[in-house]
């Protein structure tokens, strides 16, 4: 009963992921085609639940539905797109992105290894991570289950901190110099300048015009 359970969440979830994806595909307006890909997420993450990868589902919830699509969405509200001239676009598209989906499958079926579908799932409860920074003291003991995220957060700060530590330096880089491209300076507003008072000489505060007399 449990394993049919599972089918059957897999099987329910991974329709709606892909029925989901359909539809932002052949959605007009730009809006809904967004709401239909957060919906594609959330099933996504319920299928890596079940292949238990919880940090993935997680990370799939938080940071792509939490913060990409989310920015996205009020990119697409923000902007004014002709949905007309979009409908006239997409028609001439269409053969070109069939070959494109048909290059993709085959190359997908020949990527993957031959008695893949035919052979057995099995799950594995417990992992082991090697490190060089873990001292195994009792080697005759047995190790203790460790959970995804626990395995993932072992190898990627121990044996992968440099990388790590890099990877996040230059995204920091790469925020900072995208803030200092697109700030400009504030246009078309007055603003006292006080080293500019101060350094300003007698003859330059008064200014003598000649002005031709009115008749």
């Amino acid at each position: 009963m449990h394993e049919l359970l599972i089918q059957i969440i897999f099987y329910v979830f991974a329709a709606i992921a892909v029925g989901a994806a359909f539809m932002v595909i052949i959605q007009d307006n730009p809006v809904r085609s967004v709401l239909f890909l957060v919906l594609t997420f959330f099933a996504s993450a319920v299928l890596w639940l079940l292949a238990e990868a919880e940090f993935l589902a997680l990370i799939l919830i938080l940071v792509y539905v939490g913060a990409v699509m989310t920015l996205f969405l009020f990119v697409v509200m923000m902007l004014n797109i002709d949905i007309e001239v979009v409908k006239s676009h997409h028609k001439r598209y269409i053969p070109f992105a069939l070959i494109l989906v048909a290059l993709l499958i085959g190359l997908l079926m020949v990527s993957i290894p031959a008695g893949t579908f035919k052979s057995t799932v099995e799950t594995q409860n417990t992992a082991s991570v090697s490190t060089q920074f873990i001292d195994i003291e009792h080697n005759n003991s047995q190790a203790q289950p460790l959970s995804n995220t626990e395995a993932l957060g072992m190898v990627l700060y121990t044996d992968y901190l440099l990388a790590f530590e890099i990877a996040a330096a230059l995204l920091l880089i790469a925020i900072i110099s995208a803030i200092t491209l697109v700030h400009r300076g504030p246009r078309k507003s007055k603003r006292q300048n006080v080293k500019q008072q101060i350094m300003t000489r007698r003859d330059e505060r008064v200014a003598l015009i000649n002005m031709k007399a009115e008749k």
